[in-house]
């Protein structure tokens, strides 16, 4: 699978697209538009994941109206099996990236004023 991480990729959610399995396919993954400012000479990594995260040392205090307790992802969980049944979202995914199938981020570059 080859991951093209764009800033507000549209993605309608209305239509289901089953995998074969064995077949690679290219998609286009959605980040949430933020604003992060990196100082000269800085990198920027991004992790893929195949599961929410969760912080290490328990969770932390969220927010009433969010959910009290957040373990790395905030509010945004992926665990409800009307959402996400195992039969369909427990297995595996292998992400395929080379020569071949090059990964990549675009990013917007601002230029100072």
């Amino acid at each position: 699978m080859t991951f093209h991480l764009r800033s507000l990729s549209y993605h309608t959610h209305d239509e289901e697209q089953k995998l074969t399995l064995g077949q690679v396919y290219e998609v286009d993954v959605e980040i949430w538009p933020t604003c992060v400012v990196l100082p000269k000479g800085y990198r920027l990594a991004v992790s893929v994941r195949g599961t929410d995260y969760v912080y290490p040392g328990g969770p932390s205090v969220g927010l009433e109206t969010l959910g009290k307790v957040w373990t790395g992802v905030g509010p945004f969980t992926h665990n409800d099996p009307r959402d996400r049944p195992p039969a369909v979202f427990g297995g595996n995914v292998t992400l395929h990236d080379g020569p071949n199938r090059p990964a990549h981020v675009l990013l917007p570059v601002i230029p100072a004023r």
